[in-house]
């Protein structure tokens, strides 16, 4: 770090307070849907909803202490965005931290419901989860100016719950095995015929968590990874 950003943050802290402000956003993948060239396989996904509940929203300083917390809620990442999660009074200042945390409230955690097409077939799924995740995250130069707003964008990846690997840096996007879930036939993906079909099966990599045996569990595991900071900003998760 330079000696003028050092100086700058020294002054920013000694002079009172500025805003915090949260947004989300699902990006184009979850607004438009991810196209078929973004699958291995040549598959597609729209969403009619794709809710999160975002529990919290907050400035962690050194000691792992929360200095500011905006009111959170459920949103609807189909809705064009970014969406505003809210505004905070916050110390001015530097922070290595913000955290955010996507758990179940009066709902699910995690909502997810649209269509799979793969070739000429389709299913529709409408699957919910009651995960309870926390993400700290480290936006690069987060400083809250004295007087001034600070913004941070908490953004979720709906492309991550097709992946074919859950600790697999090279995962790709398949749809394939998804659609001969739909054990009737009937053009409706569940979470209970999810369960029934075996990773191992498909050769799909769950890495370290070898309690993963299912494609409901398998799923279920990748709403976990969806949070990110700023687009493609990663964040330390404790799964």
């Amino acid at each position: 770090m330079n000696r003028t950003f050092v100086t700058l943050t020294l002054l920013l802290v000694a002079c009172g307070s500025g805003e915090w402000t949260v947004t989300t956003w699902g990006e184009d993948y979850i607004e438009q849907g991810i196209p078929a060239s973004e699958f291995a396989d040549g598959c597609s996904v729209t969403f009619d909803a794709f809710e999160v509940e975002i529990l919290q929203a907050a400035l962690v300083d050194g000691n792992d202490e929360v200095v500011a917390d905006v009111p959170a809620t459920a949103f609807d990442l189909t809705t064009a965005g970014p969406q505003t999660v809210g505004t905070v009074d916050a110390p001015a200042r530097l922070f290595d931290t913000a955290r955010f945390r996507i758990g179940p409230a009066d709902g699910p955690s995690v909502r997810a419901a649209g269509q799979l097409t793969c070739a000429d077939a389709t299913v529709s799924f409408d699957w919910t989860f009651q995960t309870d995740t926390t993400y700290d995250c480290e936006p690069d130069d987060l400083v809250v100016p004295s007087g001034g707003v600070a913004e941070t964008e908490f953004t979720i990846h709906g492309d991550h719950l097709f992946y074919d690997g859950l600790d697999n840096p090279d995962a790709e996007l398949r749809g394939q095995a998804w659609i001969d879930a739909d054990g009737n036939a009937d053009g409706t993906l569940t979470l209970e015929e999810l369960s029934a079909v075996s990773v191992a099966g498909l050769g799909y990599e769950v890495g370290p968590y070898s309690e993963v045996e299912d494609l409901a569990a398998f799923v279920t595991h990748l709403t976990r990874t969806v949070g990110h900071v700023n687009g493609e900003g990663h964040c330390r998760v404790d799964l």
